[in-house]
């Protein structure tokens, strides 16, 4: 038993290691970690990098759409084609979102283009802050990709403990013993995923800059 501790402590001591920082995405993520088991916070690894590749790809997959709601407008409001790609330009070059159109438009109509234009500027900066978010996600997975042993280490130790205890419940052994025979399963599967997010991020900055292309060429006359 105090070697399982010991085994335990040092388990927790390399993870806080691998874990590193001090932000405070740091202690979020500490924070919601400590409510969970060993077993389900390494359950939660693919799930948590799935979610930022999710969040990576989302202003690639707008991008037709923005594309779509501001090449409806001219012809909507008897907006000059000219007029819209000159906005386009502004906001797509520095982000700028200023309704200027010659003639008299409605009001619905100057809403609808802010409305657009927005949508725009965060598609957007979004692709042009892809690669470093590439870059910051690849750290997580490979910091990830060190946390999968300790915690299937903490998770082996402390159902071998708890199996092990005289006084313990039998629902708890039953747990354990469901933990320890399924651990290494998960340990695989989970280090699957971190492989095949770090694949698939590879070519997402190629992606996000062929969209921003294609969102200049489209709106703002390849300017």
């Amino acid at each position: 038993m105090r070697r399982a501790l010991v085994s335990l402590v040092l388990g927790v001591s390399v993870l806080s290691v691998a874990c590193g920082g001090s932000s405070n995405d740091s202690k979020t993520a500490a924070s919601a970690s400590a409510s969970a088991t060993p077993l389900e916070e390494l359950q939660g690894i693919p799930k948590d990098l799935n979610a930022d590749v999710a969040d990576l790809t989302k202003p690639i997959d707008d991008t037709q759409a923005v594309i779509d709601q501001i090449g409806a407008i001219p012809k909507k409001y008897g907006i000059t084609a000219g007029d819209m790609a000159a906005m386009c330009k502004a906001t797509i070059n520095d982000g700028s979102v200023d309704v200027k159109v010659n003639g008299d438009v409605s009001e619905d109509a100057k809403a609808e283009i802010k409305a657009a234009l927005t949508k725009l500027k965060g598609v957007v900066a979004g692709l042009k802050a892809t690669p470093d978010k590439v870059v910051a996600l690849g750290k997580k997975a490979a910091v990830d990709t060190a946390k999968v042993p300790l915690l299937a280490t903490r998770v082996t130790t402390e159902a071998t403990a708890t199996s092990a205890n005289p006084f313990g419940s039998a629902d708890s052994k039953v747990k354990a013993k469901a933990e320890l025979d399924s651990v290494k399963q998960v340990q695989a599967d989970v280090s699957q995923s971190i492989t095949d997010v770090q694949t698939k991020i590879t070519n997402i900055p190629g992606m996000a800059t062929t969209a921003l292309a294609k969102l200049t060429a489209t709106l703002a006359g390849g300017t």
